[in-house]
C-alpha cells in the first residue's frame, strides 16, 4: 500500500510540478494544481517513511533518501505559509527547493542497491 502511495504520488508530483514551474503563476488554475501539487508531495514524503532506505541505512530502515522526504517535509510548510501571508518571492523559492527534493530523491532511486535501479538492471 505504502509502496503504490508513494510511486503515483510521486510521479504526480513529478509532473505537475514540470507544469507548475512553466505555467503562469497566480491564475486560479496554478492555485487548484499547486494544491494538489502539495498534497501529492506530501503524501509522497509521508509514505517513503514505510519504505526502506536501502544502501547506507542510518537509523533502523532509514536511509540518506529519508532526509530528502523531511526536507520536502518542511519546504512545503514554510512555502505554504510564506504565500499565505502574501510573501510570494519566499514561497517561490521554497516550492523550487521542494520540487528540487523531488528530484534528488528520484535520481537517489536509481542509486546502486536501491530497488527501482535493480528492477531496472542498473546494478
Amino acid at each position: 500500500m505504502a509502496f503504490t502511495l508513494h510511486l503515483y504520488t510521486s510521479f504526480l508530483a513529478l509532473g505537475l510540478g514540470a507544469i507548475l514551474l512553466l505555467f503562469p503563476k497566480g491564475t486560479m488554475l496554478h492555485r487548484t494544481m499547486g494544491s494538489t501539487w502539495v498534497l501529492a508531495m506530501a503524501l509522497s514524503a509521508f509514505s517513503s517513511f514505510w519504505l526502506g532506505g536501502g544502501v547506507l541505512p542510518l537509523m533502523g530502515h532509514f536511509g540518506p533518501i529519508h532526509l530528502l522526504s523531511l526536507w520536502v517535509l518542511v519546504a512545503l510548510a514554510v512555502a505554504v505559509v510564506a504565500i499565505l501571508k502574501g510573501r510570494v518571492e519566499q514561497h517561490r523559492r521554497w516550492m523550487i527547493g521542494a520540487y528540487l527534493g523531488l528530484i534528488g530523491a528520484f535520481i537517489g532511486t536509481l542509486a546502486p542497491g536501491r530497488w527501482v535501479a535493480v528492477q531496472l538492471g542498473m546494478w
